[in-house]
């Protein structure tokens, strides 16, 4: 499989917005996000800090098929995926993802989570995609060579329970459900969402998807790998209601 940069992800990204350059037309941009272009087949936003930057950049090429791009300048990190179908495709180039770099994940998943309706269900796709895709980015290990790889969704996921409490895993018991508090004894609270965790002090809004599997809770355990979860954050559908913003979900 070849490898995706921005230009090249696929035709329907160059023909709808056409090449970035990269961070460097972002060096005079203010810190924080900022939403660039938002339609019903088109999502594109930045976020900006300490003298780094990502792009995200979304497009409905087709019915249901999201291309999916963040550019770094490098790296740079796509993905394709087909609703249709079922299936994804993880597409990164370039150098590892650094620990700078990781961090304005959040700041663009929050910006993002912000400008698109909490509920998943009043998303259109593109939208749903960005959220989920930018909370997968944020478990995509820092430091590691990345290599292309494909996931489908026809492999399945297994929810697990949203009340917390000390359940089946996927081989494993552990402490897992929706909360804050559920932390496990350790790290972040929501174990085994398939999304962004919460801090036990912390109350966030909804921000991700408000699926609960056993893929997602063995990554968050350091028992199973980031692409194991990634059929999981695309496609698993939301079994645990969000109980409102400015709340623990």
């Amino acid at each position: 499989m070849k490898t995706a940069s921005l230009c090249g992800i696929t035709m329907a990204l160059t023909l709808a917005l056409g090449c970035s350059n990269g961070p460097e037309e972002l060096a005079e941009e203010a810190e924080g996000f900022a939403l660039l272009r938002h339609d019903a087949a088109t999502l594109e936003a930045t976020y900006h800090s300490g003298g780094t930057s990502v792009r995200a950049l979304l497009v409905e090429s087709a019915p249901n098929v999201v291309e999916v791009t963040y550019d770094f300048g490098d790296p740079v990190i796509g993905f394709r995926v087909d609703y249709n179908q079922g299936e994804g495709h993880f597409m990164p180039s370039g150098s590892p993802l650094d620990a700078a770099q990781s961090r304005l994940i959040s700041g663009l998943a929050e910006g993002i989570a912000k400008a698109v309706p909490e509920q998943d269900t009043a998303r259109s796709r593109v939208e749903d995609a960005a959220v989920r895709q930018t909370t997968f980015m944020q478990i995509v290990p820092v430091g590691e060579a990345l290599t292309p790889y494909r996931y489908v969704a026809e492999r399945g996921w297994v929810h697990i329970s949203c009340t917390c409490g000390s359940q089946n895993i996927g081989g494993y018991t552990r402490q897992a459900g929706r909360g804050c508090s559920c932390t496990g004894g350790s790290g972040q609270g929501c174990k085994g969402r398939c999304g962004q965790g919460c801090g036990i002090t912390s109350t966030p809004n909804c921000v991700g998807s408000t699926a609960y599997t056993q893929d997602c809770a063995k990554h968050d355990y350091g028992l199973g790998s980031f692409a194991a979860a990634s059929d999981d954050y695309s496609f698993a559908s939301n079994n645990c209601s969000c109980s409102g913003v400015g709340s623990c979900y």
